[in-house]
């Protein structure tokens, strides 16, 4: 994103957006805010700290402590909160607003790269501000170069967590006699084949979806291979992109397919009816990702479920699964106005209280150990306690491919399109789609790209 663009968007976008962005906020049904109170003391001086976000999963749970507090304590601090949550358009808002002086003091950022916002001096570290240093040793062992810090300041905290584990029907597999999930790859694909044999077309041993490419190649593949090869597609330690190690977990996939395992018509499904079908009954197992609680909770199901570390291919060579970490608010610009009571109120949004709600009440999953610790554990949601618990799970920076520019098939196409049957030899294709990465990724580096957050000699995944 280049600042000369957003504000050019600011010109472009203002006519249709200034009214809701400078007046409308304080008027919003969403927006959470409460007039000065006639028994304040002469000497509070009252201010407004607005915070804006497009999470409304969270507003049930914040509303009724927002509110609480503008009508008490807030009072006394001189501070009137204005939570304020948008719909579709919040990210142009958002950017107008910046542009123009006019951001909120709190916000949600949206994305993954934050050096834009930083340069623009859109972004404000916590570091910097009145108590800054010591809310953020709650977070010390989960920040993450590059994502939530920069050059050694920190301008988000690690809030929830998308993590990936393995989803199973445990009456399928009980009704052909299995009484514990699957360990290993080889485990699945006896499993698969069993089950399938044993319902005569009613339900298939696996399922996978193919048809949203991006988001399955992803989550639904390389992350998950990630338990059996330690990474994702690239390896942190050595700094290079190593796809070829997929070969042995593709194979497995494949061994299923040629089986008759896998529920047919997968190149047409994508995740949604994927899902729908797992809890109807007719898949055993799928990989799964945190957001399939829900998913599958919603459409409701007639089986114990299960949820388990995804396999691997050998008992010998374990490593954490994979775990992305995503945070919630930054602190804008016009916080330097009130730097004390913006960091009050960036504290309160974000309570050990907050998190504890959205665990407890399964809204969410939440990133810090401790507050995963403190939750009560009554979880009405089958795999919310399995999602919930990082402890064998790692966290690490996005890989690089998003600073490059790769030619052909990005790798998300080229492993679905593996797992679709598009070229017998894995092997082959997984070698030329390290080349194209590698080779992208040195072109880059030579045109300047730094590659600093991008290698950790010290980054060890295995399971111990």
């Amino acid at each position: 994103m280049r600042v000369k663009l957003i504000k050019g968007l600011g010109c472009v976008l203002s006519l249709a957006l200034t009214a809701s962005v400078f007046a409308g906020c304080g008027s919003s049904e969403n927006a959470v805010s409460t007039q000065s109170s006639s028994s304040q003391t002469d000497n509070v001086k009252m201010q407004t700290v607005r915070v804006w976000t497009n999470d409304n999963q969270y507003q049930p749970i914040i509303d009724p402590i927002v509110a609480q507090y503008n009508s008490g304590e807030g009072t006394k601090d001189g501070i009137n909160i204005e939570y304020k949550i948008f719909g579709g358009d919040y990210n142009d808002v958002l950017k107008v607003a910046l542009a123009a002086e006019q951001g909120p003091e709190i916000y949600k950022f949206v994305g993954t790269v934050k050096e834009p916002f930083i340069k623009s001096k859109w972004m404000l570290p916590i570091d910097d501000l009145p108590g800054g240093p010591e809310f953020l040793k709650k977070y010390e062992n989960i920040l993450i170069k590059g994502y939530t810090t920069f050059d050694g300041k920190t301008y988000s905290i690690p809030f929830k967590v998308l993590n990936t584990k393995f989803m199973y029907n445990k009456t399928l597999l009980e009704k052909s006699g299995f009484t514990a999930p699957p360990e290993t790859w080889d485990d699945v694909v006896a499993y698969a084949r069993k089950i399938t044999e044993d319902n005569k077309g009613e339900a298939y041993g696996y399922g996978i979806h193919l048809k949203d490419t991006a988001s399955s190649g992803k989550w639904y593949f390389a992350t998950q291979f990630a338990t059996s090869v330690g990474h994702m597609g690239y390896d942190f330690k050595e700094g290079k992109f190593k796809f070829s190690d997929f070969t042995g977990n593709i194979g497995k996939i494949l061994q299923m397919k040629a089986d008759g395992s896998i529920f047919p018509g997968a190149e047409g499904m994508g995740l949604d009816e994927c899902v729908a079908q797992f809890a109807a009954g007719r898949i055993a197992m799928m990989p799964g990702v945190s957001w399939d609680v829900n998913g599958v909770a919603k459409l409701g199901y007639k089986f114990e479920m299960g949820v388990c570390d995804t396999p691997v291919l050998s008992k010998d060579k374990k490593f954490k699964g994979y775990a992305q970490i995503a945070d919630a608010l930054c602190i804008g610009p016009s916080a330097e106005n009130m730097p004390e009571k913006a960091m009050k109120v960036y504290e309160l949004v974000q309570s050990d209280e907050i998190q504890t709600a959205i665990q407890e009440q399964e809204v969410d999953f939440i990133a810090r150990e401790d507050i995963q610790q403190k939750s009560s554990g009554n979880f009405t949601k089958a795999g919310t306690k399995e999602f919930a618990d990082t402890s064998r799970s790692y966290f690490t920076l996005t890989p690089p491919d998003g600073g490059i520019t790769v030619e052909g098939q990005p790798y998300q196409n080229t492993i679905i399109n593996l797992v679709a049957g598009s070229d017998p030899d894995i092997a082959k294709v997984l070698a030329d789609l390290d080349k194209r990465y590698n080779t992208a990724l040195e072109k880059a580096v030579a045109d300047g790209f730094d590659m600093t957050l991008y290698i950790d000699k010290e980054w060890d995944t295995s399971f111990k």
